[in-house]
This record gives structure tokens, C-alpha cells and sequence, in this order.
């Protein structure tokens, strides 16, 4: 059966070195590839392949993809070359799982995520976001003050204590780059959010995975490594001066951590 993503890929930003091993890195929710530059940076010695999610940057054009986990795991795979290690931070997390669960061609041989879950809101065996914050996103965009609420979202994390000065500005310096995202593309991403439930994609994966948590994230909670921790397949580790941006706020810590689970 032919799938309406089978001939697409999604839009790529390379850095780093070209003769290195493939690392392919996805980002958040209101995020496009200028938000990855800080983790790009801490991987100079691999092929970075910074991917924009449906509807974002470079992949603008395939905004009707961003209601569904399933198509934008398989843009992912047209996108992603062979023998490739996958990096994917917070909401990017689900197309992973989900991508990594048909990989027939074994595409991705390792995989990191950073402040991902493979069920974003609690139930009563599942530490995640409690349901009312999740009813509060659905209604904070609502089409009138998108843009302006990403905005104070990410003041929020330049406010939290955890950022300095500094990054504080290239937070938003890279919210102004990334410009203005379709109110539909952003509430496909809460939708998203608020029902994937990939846990029995997230089971069958078998491939080496690692799990970074931030002991101060308030949407992902470092509660969850002890959920999901199941050697040999998966390993967790929390980072304890971080919220939901480790590679702002523990970026050496977060570097020594990724690179020793990609070289043991």
C-alpha cells in the first residue's frame, strides 16, 4: 500500500563534520532547528543532520503531516540515512518511538531521548502531566494569541532561574528566527500531546536507547526513569540541575553522558 509520505522527506540543516557518523537531532513543540543549535554544538565530530518537524522551518510544506504521529515517523524515515544515531528532544520524542518501531530497514541504531516520554499526560500507573495543564494548552491556543503565548512560554524558561543571561537572549533570538507557525500545526502538536500513547511502540523498541531527564522539568518528570529503566534496551539518567533544556542549562554534564552511551 502506498503511503501519501512514501516519495517526501523532510527539510535538513547540516553541521558539524561531513565524514562523521550520521546524528540525526528533532526538536519540540514550537520549535524548528534554530532551538537544536546549542545540542548541535556539543557534537562537532559527528554528521549533524538537524530535522524540522512538519510545518516547521525547512519543512513548512508539510504542515497537513503534523496532525499524525504515524506520517511524520514515516517523513522521518524517507529523511534519515542508514546506520544513523537519533537524538530527539521533548514532543519529537513520540515520532521517534513511533518511527523507530517500523524501521525495517534498521535505519537508527542507537537512540537518545532528552526530556521525551512516550505518553505525555498522567493516568494512575504513569507519572506525566497532570490533566487540567493539558486542558489549560488546548485552551491557551486557541487561534487568537498563538504566537504571543509561545513567546511568553519561552520567556518563562529564560525567567526560571535555570538559564543565564546569555542563553536567555539565544532562546530568544532563535524564537525570532524561526518566525511565525500556523495555529493549526501548533494545535496538532497539543493534540498530539494530549493523546499519543506510543508505551507499547516504546516496548517492543530493540535498540540500544537512553532516557536524560531533568531532575527540575515540570512537563516531563525525572519520576519517570524509574518507570521506564529496562536493561539492555533501556537506560536512563537524570541530570539534576536541569528543567526541560539540559543541553542550556548541564551542557558538559549532558555531552560526557550522550557520547560515553554512543561509544560503549
Amino acid at each position: 500500500v502506498m503511503n501519501s509520505t512514501d516519495d517526501l522527506k523532510l527539510g535538513v540543516t547540516y553541521l558539524g563534520n561531513p565524514n562523521g557518523i550520521p546524528l540525526v537531532i528533532t526538536p519540540g513543540w514550537a520549535c524548528d532547528h534554530h532551538f537544536l543549535k546549542p545540542l548541535a554544538n556539543l557534537f562537532p565530530d559527528f554528521k549533524i543532520m538537524l530535522v524540522d518537524m512538519p510545518g516547521y522551518g525547512k519543512s513548512k510544506a508539510l504542515s497537513k503531516f503534523s496532525i499524525s504521529t504515524r506520517q511524520s515517523a514515516n517523513l522521518l524515515l524517507n529523511t534519515i540515512p542508514n546506520n544513523c544515531y537519533l537524538i530527539s528532544w521533548s514532543l519529537s520524542t513520540l515520532v521517534a518511538i513511533r518511527a523507530i518501531s517500523n524501521d525495517k530497514d534498521h535505519k537508527i541504531s542507537k537512540f537518545v531521548s532528552i526530556c521525551g516520554t512516550p505518553k505525555f499526560p498522567c493516568d494512575p500507573n504513569w507519572p506525566g502531566i497532570d490533566y487540567k495543564y493539558v486542558v489549560k494548552a488546548q485552551r491557551l491556543f486557541d487561534g487568537q494569541r498563538n504566537n504571543r503565548s509561545i513567546k511568553l512560554f519561552f520567556k518563562m524558561q529564560t525567567k526560571s532561574g535555570l538559564l543565564t543571561k546569555e542563553q536567555g537572549c539565544e532562546l530568544m533570538e532563535a524564537y525570532d528566527k524561526m518566525g511565525e507557525i500556523d495555529t493549526e500545526v501548533l494545535q496538532n502538536g497539543i493534540y498530539k500531546m494530549s493523546y499519543s500513547d506510543h508505551r507499547e511502540a516504546f516496548n517492543s523498541i530493540k535498540i540500544p536507547c537512553l532516557h536524560i531527564f531533568g531532575q527540575k522539568d515540570h512537563l516531563v518528570k525525572s519520576i519517570l526513569a524509574n518507570k521506564i529503566i529496562n536493561p539492555p534496551y533501556h537506560l536512563c539518567a537524570v541530570l539534576q540541575n536541569s528543567g526541560h533544556m539540559p543541553f542550556y542549562t548541564e551542557p558538559d554534564e549532558l555531552k560526557k553522558i550522550i557520547n560515553l552511551f554512543f561509544f560503549i
